[in-house]
């Protein structure tokens, strides 16, 4: 899996040799994306070869070829890890294509300018599938560190930033869906670094002495709380003057847990 400068690795099929010349061609000198073409297969079962052999991000496919066309060939591969741009002379399968989630439809004779744009979205879903195996392969070796010796920090890795953090100056972390924002203290500076994690994975890997899932969205370092509101709603104030929701389902347990591990908070 390509890091975020690599060219991405790419197959492409179709029955037509003079086709995947012609699509080899205009990617490799006409298209603002790095390819590399790790080959080009005129049938489904050369294609499969050429996949099993060298992994690629995405296959370019030709629908309507011999003995098997796409929809067939890649019900046949099920699962498969990569991403698949459709490049036809019929446009009658555009809805099938994209029930696949295809990247795109590129209809021949191929306009360079849509080509390049599929390209764009493709880069995109390549460098997302990078960084979420980066981030399992990391939360892994965290869980896999923890289990033998404690430990006091955590190394925050995306597509071009690293941060070594302690424990201790994380003050929060905010879960957005399938990402998350963690917030965290220094050089005098509160920063912030978006990761590509949900919050649970933080929940399980992060001290379960310090750190509190207060929210859904939410889970706070305790010993950065300053303040507990309960007034109209359930609020925490971290040291920094942030205010963070607490669940209502969880305000309870929160507090017990607070006394429970001596954390002495007005």
């Amino acid at each position: 899996m390509p890091g975020k400068d690599s060219p991405i690795k790419i197959i492409l099929v179709d029955d037509e040799i003079e086709a995947c010349d012609n699509l080899k061609s205009i990617l490799e000198d006409y298209v603002e994306v790095s390819v590399s073409i790790l080959g080009t297969a005129n049938d489904t079962t050369e294609a499969e070869h050429l996949i099993k052999m060298h992994d690629p991000d995405a296959v370019f496919l030709d629908i309507e070829m011999p003995d098997e066309n796409a929809f067939q060939f890649l019900e046949r591969l099920v699962p498969y890890d990569f991403e698949i741009v459709f490049v036809t002379a019929y446009d009658e399968y555009a809805i099938k294509a994209f029930k696949l989630n295809a990247v795109d439809y590129i209809l021949k004779p191929i306009c360079i300018d849509e080509l390049d744009n599929a390209m764009q979205k493709l880069k995109e879903r390549v460098d997302y599938r990078f960084l979420v195996k980066h981030a399992e392969h990391q939360i892994k070796t965290l869980k896999e560190i923890s289990n033998k010796e404690p430990q006091h920090k955590i190394v925050l890795r995306t597509l071009n930033h690293i941060e070594i953090v302690e424990f201790k100056d994380i003050y929060y972390i905010e879960g957005l869906g399938r990402y998350c924002k963690i917030f965290f203290h220094k050089e005098n500076t509160l920063r912030e670094i978006t990761m590509s994690n949900i919050i649970s994975d933080y929940e399980e890997i992060l001290p379960k002495d310090l750190f509190y899932r207060i929210h859904k969205s939410y889970m706070v370092n305790c010993a950065h709380v300053s303040k507990i509101m309960n007034e109209h709603t359930y609020e925490v104030v971290v040291k920094n003057k942030i205010t963070l929701p607490v669940g209502r389902r969880r305000y309870s347990d929160f507090i017990r847990f607070l006394k429970e591990h001596n954390f002495h908070i007005e």
